[in-house]
């Protein structure tokens, strides 16, 4: 466990001492749309978005199981399910993640790896579950939102049919009134009122 402990300290703060090898990089992106880094080539059900040359960020895809996970969501950043973990797991993901750049031993990386294992799965994965929970609620209340404006937009336009109905058929009395000529003089006032009604209503 001395290893832990040296790998530990580095992440507060220490430089380890030999630089990193260069070596190609590969950015990948899921159906999901998550990007990934990755020390080796993208998964088949994954699309390759570049390849770079350079000091290669180390990452929890594992050829022997399959599973991946998103080692950021752009380079520099801490992945999204890390927010939901406590501090000391998150420094542990951030030494193993960071590992192979710091020029870390093999021995070292799987200790971190184990220890990481044994104190933060359940964690990890209750960070994961918290994750999806949020991204879905976000999403609803996204669709949510979208429909109400789709509601709102709707009914505007209804209100815009039925006034131009309105004004349509009140066009339509006001020129079969001014076509008569047999008018008493009430009437003509009453035609006076409608059609100056009609042009404030309807006139734009």
């Amino acid at each position: 466990m001395k290893s832990v402990w040296v790998c530990m300290a580095l992440v507060g703060g220490s430089l380890w001492a030999g630089a990193a090898s260069a070596q190609m990089t590969y950015h990948c992106r899921d159906s999901n749309g998550s990007n990934f880094v990755l020390a080796r080539p993208c998964p088949s059900d994954m699309r390759t978005t570049a390849v770079v040359g350079g000091p290669a960020p180390s990452s929890s895809y594992s050829s022997s199981s399959g599973s991946y996970r998103p080692s950021s969501r752009s380079t520099g950043d801490e992945p999204e399910h890390l927010q939901y973990m406590g501090g000391r797991c998150r420094s542990l993901y951030q030494a193993m993640r960071t590992a192979s750049s710091r020029g870390l031993k093999y021995d070292a990386i799987e200790d971190l790896r184990r220890e990481y294992k044994r104190e933060c799965s359940e964690e990890e994965e209750s960070a994961y579950t918290r994750l999806s929970t949020d991204r879905y609620n976000r999403k609803k209340e996204q669709r949510e939102e979208e429909k109400a404006t789709r509601l709102a937009d709707q009914a505007s336009r209804d209100r815009e049919d039925r006034f131009l109905q309105q004004c349509a058929e009140s066009r339509r009395i006001l020129q079969a009134k001014q076509a008569r000529t047999d008018l008493s003089e009430g009437e003509k006032a009453d035609l006076r009122r409608f059609e100056e009604n009609f042009i404030a209503r309807c006139k734009r």
